[in-house]
Order: C-alpha cells, then sequence, then structure tokens
C-alpha cells in the first residue's frame, strides 16, 4: 500500500488550478487508484507535451 505525501509543489498548483475546475472528484478517484496501487485508465495518465 503507498502512502499519500502533499508537496508544497502539489498544494501550489492545486491552489491555482482550484479557481478554474472543480479538481476534487476528478483528484479523489485518482488517489483512490493510486494508494490501491490500480494501475490508473488512460484519460488519467500521463502524456507526451507537444509544442516547439
Amino acid at each position: 500500500m503507498r502512502t499519500i505525501k502533499r508537496t508544497a509543489q502539489f498544494k501550489r498548483d492545486y491552489k491555482r488550478r482550484k479557481h478554474g475546475i472543480n479538481l476534487d472528484d476528478i483528484l479523489l478517484k485518482a488517489v483512490r487508484y493510486l494508494v490501491a496501487d490500480i494501475t490508473l485508465p488512460i484519460h488519467m495518465r500521463d502524456y507526451a507535451l507537444i509544442g516547439n
């Protein structure tokens, strides 16, 4: 079983994003997957950034 550790960077990012989108439901689902050691669904995984 994994443990959850909130970093200062995470807290800042979360504050910034929470003003635009309701992240609570999405984040809670992702954290539950990670704590239970279940593979994340494709739409929740990291993806390659595209750009210059």
